[in-house]
């Protein structure tokens, strides 16, 4: 019997670098071959590529224009377009806040996600919420290992919320925020930050009451009820895949027809693969969908381009039926930016991905000032300076063993100072092709 011979430190570092090379060169040849398939037959769009050095990478479609600005920013010997040249000024992709008056279902979605956000301590890239015809809410995040904290139980902490409604369980989640305060918000991007406060006070102004206000009522079977955790998994190549949000929830009912009819909100808008997954083969045989189903979304986010964001979804087979739903990606304007171009027209506002069509002023008169400070902007912004990754810095990752317990857009000046680590970027740039958006705070930002 041979026996293999043990592995140094170094030469296990130096054979999982030449491996992840490998893996690396077939991700953009993929990446590429993507591209230049969606691409065929477009005039007035085109598809770009950003942060192909990563696992995850991802695709922006937006005007001509901006596209070709972006490649000849980029040069020749780039292989990725800065995500900054493909928004910068982009006013067809960027969206704007809006009213949610005409739709109080879904802006309770929007609160209800933001709230179980904050309750899983920054673990999670997304958390959407549903409600359809059964009156229960349907809660659900990026990653396999979050199906345990949406409603927990641990007897060691004698801790047992699996009793409890969703309006008690969003009780405790205020009950925290108010005793932690600002300790649960390390290094938070502004934008995200800016909206989970926001959300937390309309929760506890709105819905937290003994009897809720009338625009509210219909709701309230659902939030007395308890809420369904829908963490549907999915397995490839014998792993368990970190299925996103909303496609767990479709997953969990079962019924395309219920799905489409319900609303689905989260912290962000479906990306690429999720809207096409969830609603592509009804749009693409329904030209009278918008009438139809009104609650399905319009607008797409970014396609990611890792294992668990295109699992079971063939982009290269659906090129035209891609194109044909998805006319471009969009970006969103943060309220708080808004309201900077309200008060200066030549501003020029900064964008995000990290969150979806934000919301305009909607304060009742019963909230209290500090309520409606909160709504418009919470004072801790105004004295913190904004988290900036320069354009060179787009591309390296955060160090694997750090990915596991923090997500990027809880990062903290330890982690942000390892992005620049050239040996931990090594191994980590590539080596987790579940964890597709992990920089994805960096890239929605912008300098001006």
């Amino acid at each position: 019997m041979i026996k293999s011979k043990k592995l140094s430190k170094e030469e296990r570092k130096q054979q999982q670098s030449a491996l992840a090379k490998r893996r690396l060169e077939q991700k953009k040849a993929f990446f590429k071959k993507v591209k230049a398939k969606l691409n065929q037959g477009l005039t007035d769009t085109k598809w770009e590529n950003s942060n192909v050095s990563l696992a995850a990478g991802e695709i922006h479609k937006v005007p001509l224009k901006f596209a070709a600005a972006a490649e000849k920013k980029a040069g020749s010997d780039q292989e990725h377009v800065g995500v900054n040249d493909l928004y910068n000024h982009n006013t067809e992709s960027l969206i704007a806040p809006k009213s949610y008056e005409n739709n109080r279902t879904d802006q309770v979605l929007r609160w209800i996600s933001s709230a179980f956000y904050f309750k899983l301590k920054g673990k999670t890239q997304e958390v959407q919420a549903g409600l359809f015809d059964d009156n229960r809410f349907y809660l659900a995040a990026n990653e396999n290992q979050n199906k345990r904290h949406f409603v927990r139980k641990n007897k060691k902490q004698e801790v047992d919320e699996t009793g409890l409604s969703t309006k008690e369980l969003l009780e405790n989640i205020v009950n925290e925020y108010e005793e932690t305060e600002a300790e649960k918000f390390p290094g938070m991007l502004p934008e995200v930050k800016e909206r989970v406060i926001r959300h937390l006070e309309k929760i506890k102004a709105r819905l937290l009451q003994d009897e809720l206000p009338e625009e509210y009522a219909h709701l309230s079977d659902a939030l007395n009820a308890k809420p369904i955790v829908a963490m549907e998994a999915e397995k490839a190549n014998g792993k368990k895949v970190d299925l996103h949000a909303e496609r767990r929830i479709k997953k969990y009912l079962n019924d395309d027809e219920k799905f489409r009819a319900g609303h689905v909100k989260g912290l962000k808008r479906p990306c690429l693969i999720c809207m096409m997954a969830n609603y592509g083969e009804y749009k693409a045989g329904n030209d009278d969908w918008m009438d139809q189903c009104p609650h399905i979304p319009e607008h797409s986010g970014p396609g990611w381009l890792s294992e668990a964001a295109t699992y079971g979804y063939d982009i290269e087979a659906n090129a035209d039926t891609v194109n044909q739903l998805i006319p471009r990606t969009y970006a969103s304007i943060p309220k708080s930016e808004k309201e900077k171009m309200d008060k200066d027209p030549y501003y020029v506002p900064k964008f995000s991905y990290n969150i979806d069509t934000d919301s305009e002023s909607d304060v009742d008169e019963s909230e209290s000032e500090d309520e409606m400070d909160g709504d418009e902007r919470s004072h801790t912004l105004e004295e913190e300076e904004p988290f900036w990754i320069e354009e060179e810095e787009y591309g390296l990752p955060m160090d694997v063993a750090e990915e596991e317990e923090e997500s990027s857009v809880f990062m903290d000046e330890e982690e942000r100072s390892s992005l620049k680590d050239e040996d931990e970027m090594e191994l980590s740039e590539w080596a987790d092709d579940e964890r597709e958006d992990d920089i994805r705070s960096a890239l929605g930002k912008r300098k001006r």
